[in-house]
């Protein structure tokens, strides 16, 4: 009760004092006083106007991460899309391959690669065929009817593949366009090589070299890749060549194995 008489009696002096200042003094400390009291008023006005601000800004934001989670969904699902079109397309095209006169396949099994070694030194990776599909060892897979690799191991439902870029992978080859015989050895350059091809023979660059038949695991006339560099060393008895392959087994998502 004392505080509210204190500040009654503080107006009241002010504005008595105010009525004996001339008028042009009165009216500015009037005004100023004004000011002063106003300013409460103008601080509530802006904090009111920042807090609606700020709710803006989170309803701004929280909507914006909304509409990118939903982009994000929109791409991944027309991800999805595009790369299983692209599957079917590489599919259908499997399917609709016919194997050349040349080879004769009891059984074409066709797998998807599942796996591959991170290794630079160990070419190879696993497909989603075994023994219960009809793969065996030694059988040959290939791309597009051209040599990617073998079968080294199989289980009953997956199977590793050595592919020919491999430095232990070996096989008879012919050079197309002479028939002349020859060893196929891998390489990690990614391309192979081709030993023991005698110097009596002229070997072209763009000469096409397929599969030899040798020792009845691998069939005969398999298309394999094209010499790219032939090289003659005065010491040695045999020239050698180097072969860029048909097939990148590195881009290869499916492949066909020849089965039993």
């Amino acid at each position: 009760m004392l505080k509210k008489t204190s500040v009654v009696i503080g107006v009241a002096s002010f504005l008595f004092f105010l009525t004996t200042l001339p008028v042009s003094q009165a009216v500015s400390i009037k005004g100023s006083a004004a000011s002063f009291l106003e300013w409460p008023l103008v601080l509530s006005k802006e904090t009111a106007a920042f807090v609606t601000d700020l709710y803006r800004f989170r309803q701004n934001a929280r909507e914006n991460r909304a509409l990118k989670t939903r982009l994000a969904e929109i791409d991944s699902k027309a991800f999805d899309s595009r790369e299983l079109a692209l599957e079917n397309a590489r599919l259908t095209k499997l399917l609709g391959l016919v194997p050349p006169q040349s080879l004769s396949f009891k059984r074409l099994i066709h797998s998807r690669v599942i796996g591959r070694s991170p290794s630079a030194w160990n070419r190879v990776f696993l497909i989603d065929k075994g023994t219960k599909d009809g793969v065996k060892m030694n059988r040959v897979v290939l791309s597009d009817f051209s040599l990617v690799g073998k079968i080294v191991e199989s289980g009953p439902s997956v199977s590793k593949v050595l592919l020919m870029q491999d430095p232990n992978f070996r096989i008879g080859v012919l050079v197309q366009r002479t028939r002349q015989e020859g060893v196929l050895t891998g390489s990690l350059s990614g391309r192979c090589a081709i030993r023991y091809l005698s110097k009596d023979e002229e070997i072209k660059i763009g000469d096409e070299v397929e599969t030899a038949g040798f020792g009845g695991l691998f069939p005969k006339g398999v298309r394999v890749g094209k010499i790219v560099r032939v090289r003659k060393d005065a010491g040695q008895n045999y020239q050698e060549a180097e072969l860029e392959p048909f097939a990148d087994p590195g881009r290869a998502e499916e492949v066909t194995c020849a089965g039993s």
